[in-house]
């Protein structure tokens, strides 16, 4: 029994030097290893539209990870790669919350990015890849509501919807058959829509009843020197049309539409 006791003692003994061996092993948080600087230490050169990071003292590129700031507060922090930005970079508010979180790889926005209120609430949540806006927005109330969400493709906004506190449809944005709507909503029905085209010089607006029937439906011309207000019917063919320069009396009689706007 003495034997069978000293043997396992052994073996918990041997077992306690590895774990402590492997504990001694695991890398340090990067984050905790960093070095302190104070303002205006450092300055952004630029090489191919990409920030090199120096000393303001030596010129010599940065490396590492950096917290901007003193004893007491803090500005700033980020991680360099030979002077690019990798990783995190974190802006603080003068009270010490977090003002924005980014993500960067090679020295361009890549991952999430927060924005945050002076109370510490997220205000908007944005996705880069490759230092181009990829995927979907979202802006935030301070009571933590979607205030607004935002579609990108090819760096262009695609489609796009704004609600107010009790999280009801205000507004939204969309592309149909070449041509980008914007639709004002109240109490769930569209009282109007600003019409523009992707591909040529079309610009109209649409105001409904409140039943959902049309109202009225213009188009904005431009024609060289001349400016034309243009009343179209449910098909978009012209019904009446209006020289401003020369009737501006006649083109303000439409002016109460655009007062809702």
């Amino acid at each position: 029994m003495v034997l069978k006791l000293a043997k396992l003692q052994y073996f918990f003994l041997g077992c306690l030097i590895i774990v402590s061996s492997s504990c001694k092993q695991e890398p340090k948080d990067k984050a905790s290893e960093f070095e302190l600087l104070p303002r205006n230490s450092y300055y952004v050169d630029s090489y191919n539209d990409i920030g090199i990071y120096r000393f303001n003292d030596s010129n010599k590129v940065m490396d590492g990870y950096y917290v901007i700031g003193n004893k007491t507060s803090k500005w700033e922090e980020f991680s360099v790669k030979e002077g690019v930005l990798n990783g995190d970079y974190i802006i603080f508010h003068s009270n010490g919350e977090i003002f924005s979180h980014s993500q960067y790889l090679n020295g361009k926005l890549h991952g999430k990015e927060k924005m945050y209120s002076l109370s510490g609430k997220l205000k908007s949540l944005k996705t880069y890849k490759q230092g181009v806006p990829y995927g979907k927005k979202i802006t935030y109330f301070e009571s933590g509501e979607i205030q607004s969400e935002s579609m990108y493709e090819n760096e262009q906004i695609i489609e796009s919807t704004s609600y107010n506190i009790i999280g009801e449809i205000v507004s939204q944005m969309f592309i149909k058959e070449g041509r980008k709507i914007t639709q004002q909503i109240k109490s769930g029905k569209v009282y109007s829509e600003q019409i523009s085209s992707t591909y040529d010089d079309f610009e109209a607006m649409k105001f409904y009843n409140e039943d959902g029937s049309l109202n009225v439906y213009l188009r904005m011309l431009e024609d060289d020197d001349n400016s034309f207000l243009i009343e179209l019917n449910e098909n978009g063919e012209e019904i009446k049309r209006i020289d401003v320069k020369a009737n501006p009396q006649e083109a303000m009689k439409y002016f109460q539409y655009m007062q809702e706007l």
